[in-house]
């Protein structure tokens, strides 16, 4: 039975369900950000929006504050007031941009770097908790269906 004649025999429409996965998200995003927000504060470590910054530019190679700024949703100024102060601890440098002298690359330090990892395995470990519901079966749907939708949206970029 295909997906959709699954969605036409239940009481739900696909309208219906995709309002309910949407619902659902929104609420495991903002219980995820609300506890590692929690965590990040009890360690002493960067801000959610600063940790977004790190993991940027340590999987690019050609990250400015612009791109930052867009990647973020902010403003210009308010991405060039997290660079400063990821500057000022030292997580992050800049390098002068060779094809615009008015913008640098924001390349993470070695301090940046372990940062983000500790950052990851605080987000790694929320996610398992939350996860721990799942029998290994579901678990493995689930990682299936995510990579799938992960996979098409990618694909359209």
């Amino acid at each position: 039975m295909t997906s959709k004649k699954i969605i036409e025999s239940s009481a739900q429409s696909r309208g219906e369900v995709l309002r309910e996965i949407s619902k659902t998200w929104r609420g495991i995003k903002q219980h995820m950000h609300v506890r590692i927000s929690e965590r990040v504060r009890e360690e002493g470590a960067a801000s959610l929006s600063q940790c977004s910054v790190l993991g940027s530019i340590c999987a690019h190679t050609d990250v400015t504050v612009k791109k930052i700024a867009s990647y973020l949703g902010v403003t210009s100024p308010a991405a060039t007031q997290i660079v400063r102060e990821l500057e000022d601890q030292e997580l992050l440098k800049k390098v002068p941009n060779p094809d615009d002298s008015r913008s640098a690359f924001l390349l993470p330090t070695a301090a940046g770097k372990r940062h983000l990892a500790k950052t990851e395995k605080m987000f790694s470990a929320e996610f398992e908790k939350l996860l721990a519901v799942l029998t290994d079966e579901e678990l493995a749907d689930y990682a299936r269906l995510s990579n799938k939708i992960a996979k098409s949206f990618y694909d359209k970029q």
